[in-house]
């Protein structure tokens, strides 16, 4: 398995995912709170034509933009991967039945504030609150990217959601759906391994307090070109699990002879008739293995992946279970703000990442 394959993808990896968004935000009202995605739409917008459009980019707008954008992406995928084989046809029809598992994963020193704010939030409206500010990690490259300061985040896909992120592991309802939208990878990644740019550099100089270099030509430069790029895998909640597909469908073509590959076209295979959608699921991202060797990453490479993106905050309203480690679990169901949400609660699986 090439490494250009698992990096053109962006699966489950980022070159910057701990990095602690400690950038001091100005205060702001609610009316000056940008959506998510807001950086996206304006670069596509002065894409269209040089001369400004002088009117607002309005939220009610920014939210068809994304439906237009993911339906115009959807279809360049069906032109160009056309035509499917009948094994690929298969998996378009058999992955929509199975909604992908949505996943917030939080450090465990988090979930107490949680659970008395009642919702994930984002950066930008945990440093207006008054009380201890959570452990993000939302690195500003991504906020001038695509506005990542506003929005709470979720795994589409894996399992279990990204352990990396955390050891609390936070389902979602399938009605979260509304109003998200999604890209197969971070924003930090995306700089990285497809712009090729130092995105660790970029994000060091805005931590100290820096501005980045304003000239297009500038190796750590984040502008115009980046945006648009960014903005072509914008796929909101409808088209995720054909999304998932395509992106399946690709890892299966650019395979090559290696045992490795075999495994993988096996794997791929066993997708076409698994019936259980958590065996699904675990198949079409397998869980990550410490110390694997090359040869182990390249037979459980992930067929795809989604970064979902909400505006804001996330009520509880929306969480389907909150699991933790088993040995903190008593301690949980101890603490006055989780008397509410005690059905909610209960202990991690064991050997679950």
């Amino acid at each position: 398995m090439s490494l250009r394959i698992l990096l053109s993808l962006g699966l489950l990896v980022t070159c910057c995912s701990t990095l602690q968004a400690q950038q001091v935000i100005k205060q702001k009202s609610k009316a000056d709170l940008q959506e998510a995605g807001a950086p996206l739409a304006a670069a596509r917008r002065k894409a269209i034509h040089a001369l400004p459009f002088q009117r607002p980019l309005t939220d009610a707008k920014l939210k068809q933009w994304l439906q237009i954008t993911s339906r115009c992406t959807m279809a360049e995928f069906e032109l160009f991967l056309a035509p499917l084989t009948p094994q690929e046809q298969k998996l378009l029809q058999v992955i929509e039945s199975k909604p992908a598992p949505i996943v917030n994963r939080l450090h465990f020193e988090n979930l107490r504030d949680i659970l008395k704010q009642k919702a994930l939030v984002s950066l930008r409206v945990e440093q207006q609150r008054e009380h201890n500010r959570l452990s993000h990690t939302t690195p500003a490259v991504e906020n001038l990217l695509y506005g990542a300061f506003d929005a709470v985040f979720a795994s589409i896909g894996p399992p279990h959601g990204s352990p990396r992120y955390g050891d609390v592991i936070i389902r979602l309802k399938d009605s979260v759906r509304e109003n998200v939208w999604a890209t197969p990878f971070s924003g930090m990644h995306f700089m990285y391994a497809i712009r090729h740019k130092d995105a660790r550099k970029m994000q060091d100089l805005l931590a100290a307090g820096d501005k980045l270099p304003t000239s297009p030509w500038n190796p750590l430069s984040l502008g115009f070109d980046d945006r648009l790029h960014f903005a072509n895998y914008v796929v909101t909640e409808q088209y995720w699990n054909r999304a998932l597909a395509y992106q399946a469908i690709l890892v299966q073509r650019n395979l090559d002879d290696s045992p490795a590959s075999q495994k993988v076209r096996e794997r791929f295979a066993q997708l076409l008739t698994e019936q259980d959608p958590q065996k699904f699921w675990s198949l079409f991202i397998p869980p990550r293995v410490e110390q694997a060797s090359t040869e182990e990453k390249a037979e459980e490479i992930p067929f795809g992946y989604l970064e979902g993106k909400f505006d804001d905050q996330l009520s509880i309203h929306f969480f389907e279970s909150i699991e933790v480690p088993a040995d903190k679990l008593e301690e949980v169901r101890s603490w006055p703000e989780a008397q509410p949400y005690l059905s909610l609660i209960k202990a991690k699986p064991a050997g679950t990442p």
